[in-house]
């Protein structure tokens, strides 16, 4: 049989389609909603997987780029808990009636997986940066702790009045040998 046979038959008012027909048709329009359905499974984990990854990425790129801390925690929280926030968007049913209302989610557990391991993903990658920039501050501060200490100890000993007589004595140290040098060139 060639497709306009199939087509014939199906456009045909007075003959019905045989059962083979009806069958291969039924056959093939399950098969495509498998098809459909897999494929939004694959577009779903490798959207998952491209924002936990982009989470991560985007947090330290941020940070190279220097924005506040607060805004990086929030950008990756955001990214990280998106695929999660789709799947449970998606998946949620609310209907009313006048007889009663209903709450239905589909996939709860896929949508509370998604949405966790995103939280867990962005808190791991942020709580890194905020780490390292609650230990910059503290190494900074410290830094500042001890200038001024050495500061405060360098002004009771006076170092920069201590070099001054330090070049004067050498300074005259070399004239007077220069000058005792010239007056034993000149007795001989």
């Amino acid at each position: 049989m060639n497709p306009n046979d199939i087509d014939e038959l199906l456009n045909s008012e007075d003959s019905s389609p045989n059962e083979d027909t009806a069958r291969y048709l039924a056959h093939i329009e399950r098969k495509l909603y498998e098809e459909i359905a897999a494929r939004k499974r694959l577009d779903s984990g490798v959207l998952f997987l491209v924002c936990q990854l982009g989470s991560v990425s985007l947090s330290w790129f941020l940070f190279t780029l220097q924005i506040s801390i607060s805004l990086i925690v929030a950008t990756c929280i955001i990214c990280a808990l998106l695929p999660g926030l789709i799947d449970a968007g998606e998946s949620f049913n609310f209907e009313l009636s006048s007889e009663r209302w209903e709450l239905r989610h589909d996939k709860p557990l896929i949508a509370l997986c998604k949405l966790g391991i995103g939280g867990v993903i962005s808190w791991h990658s942020t709580r890194k940066i905020s780490t390292a920039v609650v230990q910059t501050n503290l190494a900074i501060k410290d830094t500042y702790a001890e200038i001024r200490t050495a500061e405060s100890l360098g002004k009771g000993f006076q170092f920069q009045g201590l070099e001054l007589l330090l070049a004067v004595v050498v300074g005259l140290g070399l004239i007077a040998f220069n000058s005792l040098k010239n007056k034993g060139n000149s007795d001989v």
